[in-house]
């Protein structure tokens, strides 16, 4: 995977700077279990002709314009687990950790054995929803705010700025996809 050490670094030290933690929501969906683990197919009884939309959980490598001006992300495809299953895959693959955590820590794991990365162009109708980014270059007004629909063009600015506060590739995404495009894009927020 194409992740910066110090883009990593940069998002764990803000997540601790403004004090992110990870505090589950009485009655409501915790930021592990905001998505599902893996591909999903949706084609509802009456429109059996149309192509079913995939979902995929993805590292985003890169966001960059194709020849036409439209935009085309590099992915690369990772498991996704949260609850219980994430606890049995993590401790599985690291058993001497159970004394000490228990299991998964933040409540999720991701898995990513195979790094092949696949190149999809995105629909210019695509939808763009986002947990957290850099709003305006202040630490301050870095906040979650659960789902918030961005622009295209915003996202690839966004993903694209060397001088952001945030390193957006450092998240997982649940894309989906319909007729060979991704027609949604859904940051995971990760604590």
């Amino acid at each position: 995977m194409k992740k910066t050490t110090i883009g990593m670094i940069g998002t764990g030290l803000l997540a601790f700077v403004i004090g992110f933690g990870y505090f589950p929501l009485s009655g409501g969906m915790t930021p592990a279990a905001a998505a599902p683990a893996e591909q999903t197919t949706t084609q509802s009884p009456e429109t059996s002709t149309e192509a079913p939309e995939q979902t995929y959980t993805v590292f985003i490598n890169s966001v960059e314009k194709d020849g036409n001006g439209g935009l085309q992300l590099e992915t690369d495809r990772i498991g996704w687990y949260t609850g219980e299953e994430a606890d049995k895959l993590f401790l599985k693959d690291n058993p001497d950790a159970e004394e000490e955590l228990g299991g998964a820590p933040d409540g999720y794991y991701i898995v990513n054995n195979d790094t092949t990365e696949v190149k999809m162009p995105v629909a210019k109708s695509a939808e763009v929803l986002m947990q957290i980014y850099d709003h305006t270059g202040n630490y301050e007004d870095v906040q979650i705010n659960w789902n918030e629909p961005m622009s295209l063009d915003k996202f690839d600015a966004q993903y694209n700025n060397p001088m952001g506060l945030l390193d957006l590739s450092a998240f997982p995404y649940h894309i989906t996809v319909k007729n060979g495009e991704i027609v949604k894009i859904v940051q995971q927020y990760i604590p």
